[in-house]
């Protein structure tokens, strides 16, 4: 389904950013892997797969190394098809608790890196006159538990700005997506499993928790040119997870 395609994705070392990546892999595409902090999980999957993965160690908070990054892969791979932006971290706590720290990292990594990164490979595209790009949001979105104020807003800013990039960029034949991801079995959950873990499965009509997998395959579909009428669209991937 992504046969020739070259794809780059954020945190892509462990969670649902390691699924997407094996997934495009086995669907044709030339991935870009990156990585922050997991470097030996990342060289573990680049060494399974020697002619798919391709390292781009940076912090997608580093506007320049982003643009490094793209230049990187664009000079290897040729072009960018797809950009994945799943790099995220959850920091659960109270509002009135949470330390300043807490509330700009979540806020730097979660909503300013898929800004950036964005704004390093439209050029790209542009230039190309295709390209998708793919947010991962949350259902914390619209659905937050409790100790998820911060990184709630920073979900719904995700996807006001898949909305809005999807306007200024259609024309030029980008499309944009956010995939909603309901509990995902995931390192990430852990931590709000901490706080709420018998209420999360008790909003799960299918009472258990996704895979990776599970949104790594919806990922593939959004990427591939058989959702080529589709963008601007926020995919809800939750098990019919409803409100407390």
């Amino acid at each position: 389904m992504l046969e020739g395609k070259k794809i780059v994705v954020t945190g892509a070392s462990r969670g649902i950013g390691r699924a997407i990546a094996l997934a495009c892999a086995r669907a044709g595409a030339v991935v870009g892997l990156n990585y922050r902090a997991s470097e030996e999980s990342a060289r573990a999957l680049e060494k399974a797969h020697l002619n798919r993965f391709i390292l781009l160690p940076f912090d997608v908070r580093d506007g320049e190394a982003v643009s490094a990054a793209v230049a990187q892969f664009r000079e290897r791979a040729g072009r960018i098809d797809g950009w994945v932006n799943n790099a995220g971290i959850n920091l659960p706590d109270l509002l009135l608790s949470a330390s300043p720290q807490k509330i700009r990292e979540q806020i730097d990594v979660n909503l300013a890196g898929p800004i950036l990164c964005a704004q390093a490979v439209l050029p790209v595209m542009l230039e190309q006159h295709s390209g998708v790009i793919l947010n991962m949001s949350s259902v914390a979105a619209t659905r937050p538990s409790r100790g998820q104020a911060v990184y709630a807003a920073t979900k719904g800013g995700v996807e006001a700005l898949t909305r809005a990039l999807a306007v200024e960029y259609g024309r030029k034949g980008i499309r944009v997506h956010a995939i909603r991801p309901g509990p995902i079995e995931t390192e990430m959950l852990e931590s709000t499993q901490a706080w709420a873990a018998d209420e999360i499965l008790a909003r799960v009509p299918l009472h258990r928790l996704g895979r990776p997998e599970e949104v790594a395959d919806l990922a593939v579909y959004l990427l591939s040119d058989k959702a080529g009428f589709i963008t601007g669209s926020v995919h809800t991937i939750d098990g019919g997870y409803i409100q407390g």
